[in-house]
């Protein structure tokens, strides 16, 4: 591996472990329905978005909630240190 590409693979590796991905796999909803939950706790704190998608009524909110549970989990097994409180988490 050349110089620059390790360079800039070093760069990315240490920008991803200040973001958690988290990925639902089988989810036998439709893509519509799951982005009108994704549209709505975009932007928001974590804790207000699992606030927002607990008194959702709609069935996509519960996977969401599960997949944002997930992230968080993620988050925190990679940042063992520091607490989701002080973090300011926001949900992209």
């Amino acid at each position: 591996m050349g110089s620059r590409k390790r360079i800039k693979a070093e760069s990315m590796k240490e920008a991803r472990k200040n973001i958690a991905f988290a990925k639902l796999n089988n989810c036998p909803t439709s893509p519509r329905k799951m982005r009108l939950i994704a549209d709505l706790i975009r932007g928001m704190d974590a804790d207000r978005a699992l606030s927002e998608l607990k008194l959702n009524p709609k069935e996509a909110s519960n996977r969401m909630e599960k997949l944002l549970l997930s992230a968080l989990a993620n988050w925190e097994a990679k940042n063992e240190g520091k607490k989701m409180d002080e973090s300011n988490l926001i949900c992209l």
